[in-house]
């Protein structure tokens, strides 16, 4: 039995990195806690594992008593044959061999080392990462589970999970390839699948084999460490590393807004009024936000100077646009930016992101802001000309709409909430992941006069974002996907 348990214990301590002293002590609490259950005693036991032979010895600790009968008292005449200066109310220890504890004991045990072992690996990790969160790691592929993928971190071996909705949709994995990523979370996984709105239910509808088939969720609570190249820290962290002025403090990015694999906004300001900020960001020809592009696939990255003047502010907010003029209304929180005549297509960029990110650049340091983009020969419009340009922009809107209904299969008035919050066709739903589509369709956002715009709930928002892979899948393969 030693010399199997010693193999156990060298195995173990290889591959999930627990200590032998910290093994040991899981077998003893193990044993312990089914010692209680098989002896039906609340009392004390005590179990000791010799480090070097890995013995398993055991004792009870009983109440000398002769008038009371139970598993936790002994008789005096018993005691003394344990320790002979015994008297009536004294606590003596028996020993006992563990092996007579039997079946149900035994699968107690089990238990209790399982979650012994989850315990100490829980602690590991706590220990090895926790003060890493928010730091970049490169990880090394293992392996690639639908959308997920599992890899080790270079430099310590740890095990650690890039969720499909924390990968960049330009990215591509393969086995063995290395990467790099934020560490985002350091616990449990129930934990952060709280965190994340992922509680497991009825389980999530996917595709597959053109077919959609329900995939029940599997409730585990395994220690984890969940990496990120969608988050926002994920950018910061980059840029820290290629300006020291941003990782000295000198400069602050007070706020960022992103589309991973897209494009990202921040805003940047210098608390010493020599540095430039935007220039110490950039670098010298591009030498500083050349990496960063790099390592995020091309991504499209803007900076620009942080302006307490909502208005100035908002005019480098929307570059690459053009804007002549801006229109602030304090009160709405709104703006209406006025470009040159043609320039409302490239202004509002492709599936309104340039806008979109914008006002989530002017929102991101307080409250929410919203902008609506014109043309300069807008202003100053009569009455007929207004009702002619609104006419005309109705019809191209009813056209977006019946185009995206017909290419998902869904109903008209849900391609009508989709477009309205600035999603015109399945590319640009497909742009985002599930749960950050969710979120753009769930929150609350105001047109520019107000008015709330209607949204999705989170689960047929991930619905429909479905259906948009299904249409690529269809496109692709030249077929039917059944829905």
């Amino acid at each position: 039995m030693a010399i199997d348990l010693d193999s156990i214990l060298k195995a173990l301590q290889l591959q999930r990195g627990i200590s032998r002293e910290s093994l040991i002590s899981i077998i003893e609490n193990a044993v312990q806690s089914a010692a209680r259950k098989s002896l039906n005693t609340s009392g004390d036991v005590r179990v000791v594992v010799d480090p070097e032979t890995l013995e398993i010895k055991a004792w009870q600790r009983r109440l000398v008593d002769d008038n009371v009968r139970g598993t936790a008292y002994i008789p005096l005449a018993e005691a003394r044959r344990v320790k002979p200066d015994a008297q009536p109310g004294d606590t003596v220890e028996t020993p006992f061999d563990p092996r007579i504890l039997g079946r149900i004991a035994a699968l107690a045990a089990k238990q209790a080392l399982a979650q012994g072992m989850h315990d100490s690996e829980r602690d590991i990790l706590q220990q090895r990462y926790a003060a890493s969160v928010g730091r970049i790691v490169r990880a090394r592929v293992v392996r690639v589970a639908h959308k997920d993928t599992i890899c080790t971190i270079v430099g310590t071996g740890g095990e650690a999970i890039l969720k499909g909705r924390d990968r960049m949709k330009t990215d591509r994995f393969q086995m063995d390839d290395e990467f790099r990523a934020v560490i985002r979370h350091v616990g449990m996984e129930q934990d952060q699948r709280r965190m994340d709105g992922d509680e497991p239910g009825d389980g999530t509808e996917r595709l597959v084999n053109r077919r959609r088939v329900r995939m029940i969720d599997e409730p585990s609570n395994n220690p984890i460490v969940k990496l990120s190249r969608t988050d926002d820290t994920f950018v910061r962290a980059l840029f820290a590393e290629q300006s020291t002025e941003i990782k000295d403090g000198i400069i602050e990015i007070v706020a960022l807004a992103r589309q991973p694999g897209v494009r990202t906004k921040l805003a940047v300001r210098t608390r010493d009024p020599k540095v430039d900020p935007v220039g110490a960001c950039v670098g010298v020809r591009g030498s500083r936000i050349r990496p960063v592009i790099q390592e995020l696939n091309g991504e499209k990255i803007d900076i620009i100077e942080w302006e307490e003047d909502i208005g100035k502010f908002a005019v480098a907010a929307l570059a690459p646009a053009a804007v002549r003029k801006v229109a602030v209304d304090a009160a709405s929180r709104h703006i209406i930016a006025y470009v040159e005549n043609g320039g409302l297509t490239p202004a509002i960029g492709r599936n309104g992101i340039n806008t979109r990110l914008a006002a989530d650049l002017l929102s991101a340091a307080g409250p929410k802001w919203t902008i609506s983009l014109r043309e300069l020969s807008d202003e100053g419009e009569t009455d007929e000309e207004q009702r002619v340009r609104a006419a005309r922009f109705q019809a191209q809107l009813e056209e977006r709409i019946a185009t995206l209904a017909e290419a998902l299969e869904i109903e008209p008035d849900a391609a009508r909430i989709v477009v309205g919050r600035g999603f015109l066709t399945p590319d640009g739903i497909m742009a985002l992941t599930p749960a950050d589509f969710a979120v753009a369709m769930s929150e609350e956002r105001e047109d520019g006069n107000g008015a709330a715009v209607q949204g999705l709930d989170p689960a047929s928002a991930e619905a429909l974002w479905s259906k948009a892979e299904a249409y690529f899948v269809r496109a692709a393969g030249g077929g039917e996907a059944s829905n």
